[in-house]
């Protein structure tokens, strides 16, 4: 199985541009080939023009004309990479037509724009074994078998990324490749950020669980509460930077998105109130829908919130000891000043089933309260 940066092959096979007495080329595909799609080119091969859709028997392709068709294989694993033509980042997916979703910043384009830099270098040479071909009338191949370091534009391979996700959404499917964890489909744009979320908490729960069952000696358990204090919220924020993005493709004024970028989820409470005002949007309610009802913290939650958020603060700026703005801000009536603090593991564990809930409010207002107009 591939790793992370893994060089991913392509499958394999051969291309024949075969002349015909008649002054016609014919196109003969035979090998290992795992899947290919099909470019329109322009006659002097400088620019793509369009998806040449496949068709059945006795079937007619409609792209534009006149124009060269370049065959674009995938990977051995089926996967065909990707540059969004905003971010400029690079993915591997299994969707190559009509328009395409980037992962990572949610802008929609027309597929052919995401044609990745290795596969750009690929088409040009399948239009110089067509040119050499029609102009040379001489049979012309392009064989990945026969690739050498010498010839390394008659072949392209794609680089295996950190997180694979295929999309859960009815008749979609569609398989992805990013780096990082929270991508959006390609296809219909949907995040994959509400199983993994939720497969990043329970690994933090069960990490609970493990710890009271079988560690004894108090600081080490007292470092896990405190670890999973700070990393509940460090996972809220990756989620919520993530969906962000999605917010960020709407129109809005400069200083409205200025804003909005340097929201800051490090302080979620702050963040839902802003997303609210603007987008109706909220981190501690979801306002509910037809197949979710809606639900927000109780009022006697807040208190306790804004403690462990503040707590965190401590943990990672001064070692867990407590400073004069801890007792000013934190609510906490306890605490001694120069004392360290320790949390203890009920409220560990409440604190990140709190905080999963803010992510699960934050998914469904934009996921599912986010409509479009009519």
């Amino acid at each position: 199985m591939a790793e992370f940066k893994d060089t991913i092959r392509a499958a394999g096979g051969r291309l024949d541009y075969l002349f015909q007495p008649d002054g016609r080329l014919a196109y003969q595909i035979s090998g290992d080939m795992r899947a290919l799609y099909m470019v329109a080119v322009s006659m002097d091969g400088s620019h793509f023009l369009d998806e040449v859709p496949a068709v059945g028997i006795g079937g007619t392709a409609v792209y534009r004309q006149p124009s060269v068709v370049a065959y674009v294989q995938s990977d051995e694993q089926g996967m065909w990479g990707r540059n969004c033509p905003a971010c400029e980042r690079y993915f591997r997916t299994t969707h190559i037509s009509h328009d395409s979703v980037c992962p990572y910043c949610a802008r929609s384009a027309p597929s052919l724009t995401f044609i990745s830099k290795a596969q750009r270098t690929y088409i040009a040479a399948s239009y110089d074994a067509w040119a050499r071909a029609m102009y040379t009338h001489k049979n012309t191949s392009l064989s990945l078998d026969d690739v050498t370091d010498k010839t390394p534009a008659w072949h392209y391979s794609e680089e295996k990324q950190q997180t694979h996700f295929k999309c859960k959404t009815d008749r979609c499917g569609v398989e992805t490749d990013i780096l990082g964890i929270y991508g959006f489909c390609p296809r219909c744009g949907r995040t994959n950020a509400r199983a993994a979320f939720s497969d990043v908490i329970n690994r933090m729960l069960t990490r609970w669980d493990e710890t009271k069952k079988t560690v004894t000696d108090r600081e080490r358990r007292a470092e896990i509460w405190a670890d999973l204090t700070v990393k509940s919220v460090t996972e809220l924020e990756t989620l919520a930077k993530h969906l962000r993005r999605r917010l960020l493709i709407f129109p809005m004024t400069r200083k409205r998105r200025e804003e909005l970028e340097a929201l800051n989820f490090q302080s979620p409470l702050e963040a839902g109130v802003f997303l609210r005002q603007w987008f109706d949007i909220g981190i501690v309610e979801w306002g509910g829908n037809a197949t979710a009802p809606p639900r927000a913290f109780k009022d006697t939650e807040f208190p306790f919130i804004k403690k462990m958020l503040q707590r965190r603060h401590l943990l990672i700026h001064n070692s867990g000891v407590v400073d004069e703005d801890y007792l000013k801000l934190s609510g906490d009536t306890q605490a001694r000043l120069h004392e360290q603090i320790r949390i203890p593991s009920n409220e560990a564990r409440h604190f990140v089933e709190l905080v999963t809930e803010m992510g699960i409010n934050l998914l469904d207002g934009i996921e599912l309260g986010i409509v479009e107009a009519k």
